[in-house]
Order: C-alpha cells, then sequence, then structure tokens
C-alpha cells in the first residue's frame, strides 16, 4: 500500500462517525497484516449478512473490514426505501456488498450486474452463503450498446474497468444495454447504484426512455468520469434533463438530504418527486431544488 492510500485509508476511518476510530483503526492494522502473510479467504459480517474476503487487493472487502456499512447513510437509506419491495439494479456489484445489503428486505429483488468473470463468481458465492432468493447474478457490463467490451483483468482488484484497446492483461465480457435487459427479462429497474469505474454515463445512456421509470440513483462521482468518460457534468445534465432532484447527500441519524457539493465520500443521491415527497411524510427534511 503506498502512503497516500495508507493516509486516505486512516482519514475514512477518523473521519466516519460511524465507526468507533480506535476499532478502526486497530481492524485496519489487521487487515495489513493479513495482507503481508496472504491470510485469505476469511469470512465478514455487513449489516446482518455474511460475506467472504477472498483476495488482499480488494479494496471493497478492506472498506468492510475497517468500517462495516462503509457507506452507512445510502446503504441504510436505500434499506429503508426497499422496506415494502422493489427492483433494486446493482450496477457494478464486485463482490455483492450492496447486492446483500438490499436483499435484507425480503420483498426487494435485486438485479447483481458484475461483468468480471472471476469477481461474478465470488459475487454468486457471497449471495449463496446468505441464502438468498431474491438476487439474480448478471455476468455481464452494462453500456451503450450492446455487444462485447473488454475489461482489465487484475487479480482480486475492485476496480476492474472497460478499456477501449484490446490490449494484453484483458478479458472479453457480453454487455447489454439495460433497456435490452430489460425488455429481455420483463423487468423495470426502481432503484439503481451505479458503479463502474468511470463509465457511469455510458451505462445511464443504456438505459433510454427507461431511465425516467428509475425512482432513485445512487451514482459514483469520484472524477474518473473526467478521465475515462465524458465526466461528472454531463451526467448531471443529463439526470437533469431527466427531471431527477439532486445531487444529494444523506444523513440518517437526522432524517435529511442536503446538497452534496461534494462534501460526502458517499455516492451522490439523485431522486425524483414522489420519492422526496415519501421521505418528506416520514419526517425526512430535503432540500428543494429549483
Amino acid at each position: 500500500m503506498g502512503l497516500g492510500q495508507l493516509v486516505n485509508s486512516i482519514r475514512q476511518i477518523v473521519e466516519n462517525p460511524y465507526v468507533p476510530t480506535g476499532q478502526g483503526l486497530v481492524r485496519h492494522a489487521h487487515w495489513q497484516l493479513r495482507k503481508a502473510f496472504n491470510w485469505f479467504p476469511f469470512e465478514q459480517s455487513l449489516a446482518g449478512s455474511r460475506i467472504v474476503a477472498s483476495h488482499r487487493n480488494c479494496a471493497v472487502s478492506a472498506l468492510i473490514n475497517s468500517q462495516g456499512l462503509y457507506d452507512f447513510n445510502n446503504m441504510r437509506l436505500l434499506q429503508w426505501l426497499l422496506r415494502d419491495g422493489g427492483t433494486f439494479f446493482d450496477i457494478g456489484a464486485n463482490i455483492g456488498s450492496y447486492a446483500l445489503v438490499a436483499s435484507e428486505q425480503e420483498k426487494a429483488h435485486v438485479f447483481a450486474f458484475e461483468p468480471h468473470p472471476v469477481t461474478a463468481t465470488l459475487l454468486s458465492e457471497n449471495i449463496q452463503l446468505n441464502g438468498r432468493n431474491n438476487v439474480t447474478v448478471c455476468r455481464m457490463a452494462l453500456g451503450q450498446s450492446d455487444g462485447m467490451v473488454r475489461l482489465t483483468d487484475h487479480a482480486g482488484s475492485s476496480v476492474n474497468h472497460a478499456v477501449v484497446r484490446d490490449d494484453a492483461g484483458t478479458v472479453e465480457v457480453p454487455c447489454r444495454r439495460v433497456e435490452t435487459f430489460c425488455r429481455e427479462r420483463g423487468v423495470l429497474p426502481q432503484y439503481v447504484k451505479v458503479d463502474v469505474e468511470g463509465f457511469e454515463f455510458e451505462v445511464l445512456a443504456g438505459f433510454g426512455a427507461l431511465l425516467s421509470r428509475v425512482e432513485f440513483l445512487l451514482i459514483e462521482c469520484n472524477g474518473l468520469a473526467e478521465q475515462r468518460s465524458v465526466g461528472a457534468k454531463a451526467i448531471h445534465e443529463l439526470l437533469m434533463a431527466e427531471k431527477f432532484r439532486g445531487p444529494y447527500r444523506c444523513d440518517i441519524e437526522t432524517k435529511t438530504l442536503l446538497d452534496h457539493a461534494g462534501l460526502s465520500r458517499e455516492d451522490a443521491i439523485y431522486l425524483r418527486e414522489p420519492v422526496c415527497k415519501t421521505l418528506r411524510e416520514h419526517g425526512w427534511l430535503v432540500e428543494r431544488w429549483g
């Protein structure tokens, strides 16, 4: 681990109000010891689920190890929204942290999309470990076009991503538009998380007219889109044109949704007015837009 990455990990633990700092730092130190001796795989707890850390290079497993619900506000809000059921698309599911948290709501229907063959197998094993019958694992990428795409192929990595060229060290995987997938499966997306390492715009473009059916969206905007695609500004403009509200950040303890403005490391939240109304009816303070 580089010095910058170490400092960032420690800062995340210290700044997380939902994790005792001492406990988080001790668990992080234990993770570094595991990495040094390659003591993998091992099982961890995540909310009411079990999840296996299979590889020392998996950043998602490292976050779970030190912080548990590493996106505490967004994960709890998603669970609350799914309490009476609904369809959740976890796009960029990796080993299944969001899919597992969502599927704890028994009435929810979860579609977990993970294109990397090895990671998709780990995802499937974690779903099976928990006996979740309300999760469908989809071994494919989602994008702007139907066909095939190539991914980086780093063992255990949680940041494998699409690449343009057919380079050594890549793997070819199937890709579908969300529009195509939904037509084939007869499903409609209501709640969506998109975390695809910089290609979020392409995924949204693949929704086509179905983007209007999405009620709640979690989307990663961490600067990678600017490096690899069209950037966060284009994503925001697309969502505004589709009459979403946002980006918001959530404080689950005070039941507030406020302007994200880069003030949270958790993914930005976009949602539609009916969801805002439902939240307000249950005592939430939702900042108004426009």
